[in-house]
């Protein structure tokens, strides 16, 4: 990945692979924490292999190599995927919560949930290791047009149709602020999820936001994922562009929300409203070409 947003500052860069062990070596020496953030986002059946690769093995090098190096502690970045889902909107899990046997058919998911257990097990096992699970970021430098890119396509006018469902929306900034305070802050083999306590939104109610916010209400249509699902699994064998793979439209049905109230009372975590993260990245949009 370009290292752009690196220059001008004052450190030192070790060039790496979190799936090649022995190329960490040389980041980890003499450092005294080390931030995790190394991940592959992909929800296709197909990108399993890599998923597992960088998502757990990934993990697993980066805690053995801030081990072998004698490095402080580690923070791990997850997911609230790692958390898992409810189908009922009423229900937002924290993280002591059962993770759900539905969730690990979907292998994005599930690799983050095995990265999540790997650092965990560290962290029993005497190293010092916490977890950060962050909602669904959004906000502006979305450089790779990865969670942002629904809501471009909803202000072009290209995204029509929406389903049931919902994710826990948070500002990129306060999973920063997060990060920064899990690096002195959290007892070691605990999880927090770092959301927004507002960001807990269902499709239809999240881009009626953007619409509002940026001035441009789309027309969408609510569809039950009972047609969504297989209409979009026929137009990927039959090659059709869809605005997102299917395997995603699927995991997208149920509702991935958070509690961010650990966070609040144990890190003094204070995220900001998620109108604020919705208007930075209509504004992060609106300026790209």
């Amino acid at each position: 990945r370009p290292t752009d947003a690196w220059d001008g500052l004052a450190v030192d860069r070790a060039h790496g692979d979190v799936t090649d062990r022995a190329s960490l070596d040389a980041a980890c020496a003499g450092v005294e924490r080390v931030f995790n953030l190394a991940g592959v986002v992909d929800h296709r059946e197909v990108a399993r292999d890599r998923l597992m690769a960088v998502n757990v093995g990934g993990v697993e090098h980066v805690l053995a190599a801030a081990a072998a190096a004698g490095a402080g502690r580690v923070v791990h970045v997850s997911s609230i995927a790692s958390i898992g889902f409810a189908d009922d909107p009423a229900t937002v899990l924290d993280e002591e919560s059962p993770y759900p046997d539905a969730a690990r058919r979907y292998p994005y998911a599930l690799s983050k949930r095995l990265g999540h257990e790997a650092a965990l097990a560290a962290a029993a096992a005497g190293q010092d290791v916490v977890v950060a699970c962050p909602g669904f970021v959004i906000g502006a430098g979305d450089v790779n047009a990865v969670s942002t890119h629904g809501v471009a396509q909803y202000l072009r006018g290209a995204l029509r149709t929406l389903q049931p469902g919902g994710l826990s929306y948070v500002d990129a900034r306060d999973v920063a602020d997060g990060l920064v305070a899990l690096a002195t802050t959290g007892a070691s083999g605990r999880a927090f999820i770092l959301g927004t306590p507002d960001g807990n939104l269902d499709h239809p109610a999240f881009f009626r936001r953007v619409g509002e916010i940026a001035g441009r209400r789309r027309r969408t249509v609510t569809l039950p994922s009972s047609l969504l699902v297989p209409f979009a699994r026929l137009g990927q064998r039959l090659h059709v562009p869809l605005p997102l793979p299917a395997e995603e439209i699927d995991s997208s049905q149920h509702y991935w929300y958070g509690s961010t109230k650990r966070a609040m009372d144990e890190l003094g975590y204070r995220p900001r409203p998620v109108d604020e993260a919705i208007e930075a990245t209509v504004r992060w949009l609106a300026d790209r070409p």
